[in-house]
């Protein structure tokens, strides 16, 4: 007897083609997904937990975490990127209300400052705080008891040359750990600053090139109580910023150097607020009964609104980053794409191919029995049926399997009698004479 497995391949439709098939596969075609947005600007980074652009307020644009501007403060001065905070260096600031997302165990802070005037009101002439969180250690002139403190300040020993730019941090128990710039600072000028927290190390980039770094073994102290400041520190020493600070961001993460010299490079056209994709969906080869979960990950300004498509045709209360689909029919077969909005724009993702079948066969003539052994791959506790002809005309079923594992073996046992014999595995179950 020779055995022959029937294999039926569909392209290019989602018309019934009948349900008898080793392979089937179904694929559509549908034009690629374009994205609305600035050319030049650089998608935010994964991890970003907080951004306050400036443009107006002092609104969180990635989050649910907004400020409120003190003293005469603003956020209409003309920034590197639309508009920008501006402080007076005496009476205005920033504050952020404690949340536990502005408490990571790594972190990055970035912004562009411009500086009105180097000096300040301060104990030390030239320092200037542009971002401050309290950490646990009683505060005590200069600078212990900081979960986190960016800023500039003028430090000969250091920078002969003029004022530097420094981020520190302190241990629990009140070790003060800092990096200092060896860039000069000069007023009416913006510079990129980004301050990054890794695991056991701190560092400082300016202008998109790392400028400092140091050893920090230990863990981020943090005083729940204390929110966080911009453009001053909240403790009694003081030392406001006098100048302006724009596209303040906060991540939950350390920055690679690529990450923050791609924030700078981006400059006046900063980091899009658009919605960008930074994962798109991914395409699938899927069993009939089984599930699968198209993922995507989304860079722009809150709130996102997604929409899920299906070969052009919005899905039901498909409007998360995920979609997820059960139970596998083959008309579930092809090109998926999600439609991301918001305020400032939209984006579409390219296309995801479901490719659906039935199962996977293989056909061996066992040497033992002389009879033909059936591999079938598929879902377990899904019942397949299976039939058989001598013309590949007339289909005879023979059994429906339900398969114990993603695997099984079926002997047909019919012994080998016949010229020719073939098979063919569908849904089931299927009627048996």
């Amino acid at each position: 007897m020779s055995v022959y497995s029937h294999d039926h391949t569909v392209l290019n439709s989602r018309l019934p083609v009948g349900r008898w098939v080793f392979l089937l596969q179904l694929s559509l075609i549908l034009v690629a997904g374009s994205a609305v947005r600035a050319a030049d600007c650089n998608p935010a980074p994964a991890g970003l937990i907080g951004w306050w652009p400036g443009d107006g307020n002092a609104n969180d644009v990635a989050g649910t975490n907004n400020g409120a501007l003190r003293g005469g403060s603003s956020a209409t001065a003309t920034g590197l990127v639309g508009s920008s905070f501006s402080f007076d260096g005496t009476n205005g600031y920033g504050v952020i209300s404690n949340s536990p997302a502005l408490e990571p165990a790594n972190l990055t802070i970035e912004a562009w400052v411009w500086f009105y005037s180097l000096d300040s009101v301060a104990n030390w002439l030239g320092h200037q705080y542009m971002v401050y969180k309290a950490s646990t250690v009683p505060p005590a002139y200069p600078n212990t008891g900081v979960a986190y403190g960016l800023g500039k300040d003028r430090l000969p020993l250091i920078n002969p040359n003029g004022d530097c730019f420094y981020f520190n941090i302190t241990s629990p128990d009140g070790t003060l750990v800092e990096v200092d710039s060896m860039s000069t600072v000069s007023t009416g000028v913006w510079y990129h600053v980004a301050a990054v927290r890794g695991s056991n190390y701190i560092q400082l980039y300016v202008n998109g090139r790392l400028d400092g770094q140091t050893n920090a073994n230990f863990s981020q102290d943090y005083d729940g109580h204390w929110p966080v400041y911009f453009g001053s520190s909240g403790q009694p020493w003081e030392g406001r910023l006098k100048g302006k600070l724009d596209e303040l961001s906060i991540y939950n993460r350390a920055l690679s150097s690529n990450e923050i010299a791609a924030i700078y490079q981006a400059g006046s056209a900063g980091k899009c607020k658009t919605p960008t994709f930074v994962t798109q969906p991914s395409s699938w080869n899927a069993y009939w009964g089984s599930s699968v979960t198209f993922t995507s990950t989304v860079a722009g300004v809150n709130p996102l609104v997604y929409h899920w498509q299906d070969n052009g045709s919005l899905i039901s209360a498909a409007t998360n980053s995920t979609l997820q689909l059960t139970n596998l029919q083959m008309t579930n077969a092809g090109y998926y794409v999600v439609l991301v909005t918001n305020m400032d724009g939209s984006v579409t993702s390219n296309p995801a191919l479901l490719s659906m079948k039935v199962a996977d066969v293989s056909i061996a003539v066992t040497n033992a029995q002389k009879t033909a052994a059936l591999t079938l791959g598929g879902v377990s506790n899904e019942t397949y049926g299976i039939q058989f002809s001598t013309n590949l005309a007339s289909w005879v079923g023979l059994t429906n399997l339900t398969l114990t594992a993603p695997t099984n073996v079926w002997l047909d046992p019919q012994a080998a009698t016949q010229a020719a014999r073939f098979y063919r595995v569908g849904q089931g179950p299927i009627p048996i004479p």
